[in-house]
């Protein structure tokens, strides 16, 4: 008994370790960003401060960020349900008909999951700049939706597997359509997979660099790219920076408290049944 004891406060501990090792770093931006500017240069670290909003004052007044995480806001959620509206009839006829090179053109989807983005941002760039497109919302979400289909039409495929085909049988034996039958059967008993589709979606647009970095300049830029404007010839302007990664991170963060149970739900569901 003791040694089974022993074996559970070691790996507790290791667990614990492990979590205060990858929450560490967000813990000390979120507290320098409520430092003075003195105390975010101080070495070694201030640890026992007294918290100041000027960082946030200064963003606030100068970079004007709420413009930069409205931009965020709108590329995100438009790109979510884009993505969602696509890839769902996309996914159903992957794992309901049979047709020719149906894996190859799975797998094909699979491959372009695995080309980096920023190896074809210049094409993308030029082809902006040809169409009169560059800087604007409509071709950063057009671009967004070259990796999300892909890895969508992925991750829902094995919650709609899942659903036995019976069930939706069963519904067109009773008088549904196939149309009918997809809506008030199967989507419903995926509905925990389409959740967890969508945050991760969500979050994904949302912390993009590097297509928004070259693809965007003054009207669409997003949140992640303002991480450009604290270098200066001066020097890195630390404060401020924590202090806009500190509200970067804000939504995501809420988001995911928000639908946490619908999403570890989902990713338990898929991983018993996918």
């Amino acid at each position: 008994m003791v040694k089974y004891l022993n074996k559970i406060n070691i790996s507790t501990l290791a667990l614990l370790g492990i979590v205060a090792g990858f929450v560490f770093p967000y813990v000390f931006l979120v507290m320098s960003a409520f430092k003075s500017r003195f105390e975010t240069f101080a070495y070694p670290p201030v640890w026992f401060f007294k918290p100041t909003l000027e960082n946030f004052e200064n963003i606030f007044n100068n970079l004007n960020i709420l413009f930069y995480m409205k931009n965020s806001l709108i590329i995100s959620i438009i790109c979510t349900i884009l993505t969602m509206l696509i890839s769902i009839p996309a996914t159903y006829s992957f794992a309901r008909y049979n047709f020719k090179f149906k894996e190859t053109i799975a797998y094909a989807f699979l491959a372009l999951q695995m080309i980096p983005g920023i190896s074809i941002v210049f094409a993308l760039f030029y082809i902006a700049n040809t169409t009169n497109l560059y800087d604007t919302h409509f071709f950063i979400i057009m671009s967004y939706l070259l990796w999300n289909i892909p890895y969508a039409i992925w991750m829902l495929r094995g919650f709609i597997v899942a659903v036995p085909i019976e069930i939706e049988e069963a519904a067109l034996v009773d008088g549904c359509n196939r149309f009918v039958a997809f809506i008030r059967i199967t989507l419903p008993l995926i509905s925990g997979g389409l959740v967890a589709t969508s945050i991760l979606i969500f979050i994904g647009v949302w912390n993009e660099f590097s297509l928004a970095f070259f693809l965007t300049s003054l009207d669409t830029r997003t949140i992640p790219t303002t991480i450009g404007f604290f270098m200066t010839h001066s020097g890195i302007k630390w404060g401020p920076m924590f202090a806009t990664a500190t509200l970067g991170t804000l939504p995501v963060i809420i988001f995911g408290i928000l639908v946490r149970k619908h999403f570890v739900t989902a990713l338990s569901f898929g991983a018993v049944k996918g």
